[in-house]
């Protein structure tokens, strides 16, 4: 008996021990459920809701639902649209469409683009203290105004899609988005799967 618990014991500390840890991207990450991250920064916590990747595999639109708010107890943090980019699997660097380009495309990608915020909200699940900002990056033909940055606190949750135009489509593997701040940088994985 003692020689099978020897064993047992051996296996698990072996499958332990092989098991993947988080890469550097993934420090202050938290996947919590199939199609959600949370990063949790010292400037900026951010959520994404990718369920929609998946059924984009191989069209021209990546569209991401996300949510930003602040750490408690922290200082203002500005988050930049020209800061925000996503890296494809294969390392290519895409920088979120242009306002004009968003409209003006609107109605090619209207339905995926609602399917993927129904994911929102994450933080309002966890976050009950906190009241929605009505400033966005990309806002639709019947929007408001979009906006080049906004101002993040740790009362409010600013949230929105972001999409990438990803010339060749949209491919399966291991996504990043990069959110580049003043003093600190979110890098955040997210895995899309061809067959959802």
């Amino acid at each position: 008996m003692m020689k099978c618990h020897v064993i047992l014991i051996a296996l698990l500390a072996t499958g332990c021990a092989t098991s993947p840890g988080p890469t550097t991207g993934d420090r202050g990450n938290e996947q919590i459920g199939r199609y959600s991250v949370i990063h949790r920064g010292p400037e900026l916590e951010v959520s994404v809701g990718f369920s929609q990747g998946g059924r984009s595999i191989g069209e021209e639109w990546l569209i991401i639902a996300v949510e930003f708010m602040t750490p408690p107890r922290s200082d203002l943090t500005t988050v930049n649209r020209s800061d925000i980019t996503a890296i494809t699997p294969d390392g290519r660097r895409l920088a979120l469409v242009s306002q004009n380009e968003y409209r003006g495309s609107f109605n090619t990608f209207r339905i995926r683009l609602e399917r993927a915020m129904e994911i929102l909200p994450i933080f309002g699940r966890y976050e009950t203290a906190v009241s929605p900002c009505n400033r966005w990056f990309l806002e639709g033909p019947f929007g408001g105004v979009a906006v080049d940055e906004i101002t993040v606190n740790t009362f409010q949750v600013c949230s929105g899609p972001l999409v990438f135009k990803v010339s060749g489509g949209v491919q399966p593997g291991r996504w990043r988005l990069i959110i580049d701040l003043e003093e600190s940088r979110v890098d955040i994985p997210f895995e899309l799967y061809a067959d959802e």
